[in-house]
């Protein structure tokens, strides 16, 4: 059965957040593939939409478009529901629904009282579009991450590890990203982005599981408030484990969205 959903829920989505709100600068998350320990605050939306692109000049993904909710409940929950798009090359954008991420974040820790931020953030994931070949879909798969935050001579340090399992895949995830604020409007990110693959083998001594890295993206970024209701997130980095960067088989990552808060 053929999905359309990518034709209406969009503009739907995005009607729905187009409210006057109060607009603060986060710490991690997007554009950043690192998350951070925060919440968005009791009753309070925040709300990315955004056009991400990953891969090489000959083989990549564009996603868009990725429509990220993200709700408050007292000052320690947050509620998320991320719904994904995706196109590969030489496909035309939004060519087909990707995945549903849910989830629940519990800020265990906080800075203010606790002298450092700690949250956990699991996420369950239904994805139709498997990447096994023979899969068939949807498959499901969820997210198991930490995040440590805390701010250091001005600088915002976000810590995120965790375990993911997807169909048959399942990956450890490392990414830290630092922060600065320049004046109340502007946020400069750096981060530094890895993940680990498990495998599995069988040898003449039995099973042996062999761990190798999927990729280690050093990317910067900024989270820019154009007013008290809208921001521009934006990001870009490449993977330090691919080619040079004028080869068509380096790999790039990229990140444009729009925030709102309600």
């Amino acid at each position: 059965m053929k999905i359309y959903l990518h034709r209406a829920l969009p503009c739907v989505l995005l009607l729905m957040i187009l409210f006057t709100s109060r607009l603060v600068l986060a710490q991690g998350g997007p554009p950043m593939l690192t998350d951070d320990s925060g919440v968005p605050g009791d009753g309070k939306w925040e709300t990315n939409f955004a056009l991400e692109y990953e891969g090489s000049k000959n083989d990549n993904t564009r996603s868009f478009p990725i429509v990220d909710l993200n709700y408050g409940i007292g000052e320690r929950i947050q509620l998320k529901a991320e719904f994904t798009w995706t196109a590969e090359k030489g496909d035309n954008l939004a060519n087909r629904f990707d995945n549903i991420t849910l989830g629940f974040k519990y800020r265990i820790f906080d800075e203010k009282k606790d002298g450092v931020s700690l949250s956990a953030y699991p996420q369950p994931i239904i994805s139709f579009n498997p990447e096994e070949e023979g899969t068939k879909s949807p498959a499901f798969g969820i997210f198991l991450p930490i995040a440590i935050s805390k701010e250091i001579l001005d600088i915002d340090v976000n810590v995120q590890a965790g375990y993911q399992i997807l169909a048959t895949q399942k990956q450890w995830i490392l990414g830290i990203c630092l922060g600065h604020e320049f004046g109340e409007s502007f946020n400069l990110l750096a981060e530094l982005h890895t993940t680990f693959s498990r495998s599995t083998t069988i040898s003449l001594t039995g099973e042996d599981e062999i761990f190798f890295r999927g990729g280690t993206f050093v990317n910067i970024g900024s989270q820019i408030k154009l007013s008290e209701t809208y921001g521009i997130l934006a990001g870009i980095g490449k993977d330090l484990e691919t080619s040079g960067f004028s080869s068509p088989n380096a790999n790039y990552y990229a990140y444009v969205g729009l925030q709102l808060l309600m």
